[in-house]
């Protein structure tokens, strides 16, 4: 059974260390200690406290299952820098990259893996299972890509790499 590899940032990675150690140590003991407070109060069928301590627990405990699946089978995703002229320079795993959408305008994102992937459009970033990554990957600046969608193809005309 092959495992999949999760693909990130050095800083995606280090942001998901950070939650985990905060899931831990300060999360979940909290709730813990709610917990037991509301179970103090008797009667748990109508106890609003005890149930909200309770399935906040579920979900503090469900996070940090899934960071921890995430970390280990984690791969980051260096930034090379390379020595590559303008016009040399591939769209790949580590890029930063400027492109015009055909009907819209210029966006500038980050090439990371699917768990840091995000509609943030102040800090906009590609997942690697994404039809936008499919399409530009490997293109050059100047190149037009056509990304697919489900009924139809958008033009994404490749502006700068970094």
């Amino acid at each position: 059974m092959s495992t999949k590899i999760n693909y990130l940032t050095k800083e995606g990675y280090e942001k998901l260390i950070e939650e985990l150690h905060r899931l831990k140590k300060v999360d979940l003991p909290n709730i813990l200690e709610r917990l037991s407070e509301a179970k103090a109060m008797w009667d748990l069928s109508e106890n609003f406290e005890y149930k909200s301590a309770l399935e906040d627990k579920d979900f503090a405990q469900t996070r940090i299952n899934e960071i921890e699946e995430l970390i280990h089978n984690v791969e980051i995703i260096k930034e090379e820098k390379k020595s590559l002229k303008k016009w040399d320079k591939i769209v790949d795993y580590w890029s930063k990259v400027t492109f015009f959408v055909e009907w819209d305008k210029e966006y500038t994102a980050d090439v990371v893996g699917a768990w840091e992937a995000g509609l943030d459009w102040k800090d906009l970033k590609i997942s690697l299972e994404s039809p936008l990554w499919l399409a530009i990957k490997g293109k050059k600046i100047g190149e037009v890509a056509k990304m697919r969608l489900a009924t139809w193809r958008i033009d994404v005309k490749i502006i700068n790499i970094k």
